[in-house]
């Protein structure tokens, strides 16, 4: 199907991140401020399970740390990035 069309990317902003040697490049300009808020064994976290697609178990190998401990930091990540990004998607808070 990639040969069928093409997708112009005229406006968008690609930001590279480096983690363990691989270039992930983000184009959300939201996801890449969140990011850059990060400290960047956090970041790298990230960026490992969910644009490189690594298991915990893999990013523990990856980064010497226990699979319990990169599950944590996951999770807390998540939570500070929602919290950055103002406790809802794109900015808008929840409403319960």
């Amino acid at each position: 199907m990639e040969q069928l069309y093409t997708l112009d990317k005229y406006l968008i902003t690609e930001q590279v991140f480096n983690v363990l040697g691989i270039d992930v490049i983000v184009t959300d300009s939201i996801i890449v401020e969140a990011l850059q808020s990060l400290p960047e064994h956090k970041r790298d976290i990230i960026l490992l399970s969910y644009f490189l697609e690594l298991s915990d178990r893999e990013i523990g190998y990856k980064l010497n740390m226990l699979r319990s401990t990169v599950q944590y930091q996951r999770t807390r990540t998540l939570q500070q990035i929602k919290t950055f990004m103002g406790g809802g998607i794109y900015g808008q808070q929840d409403k319960k």
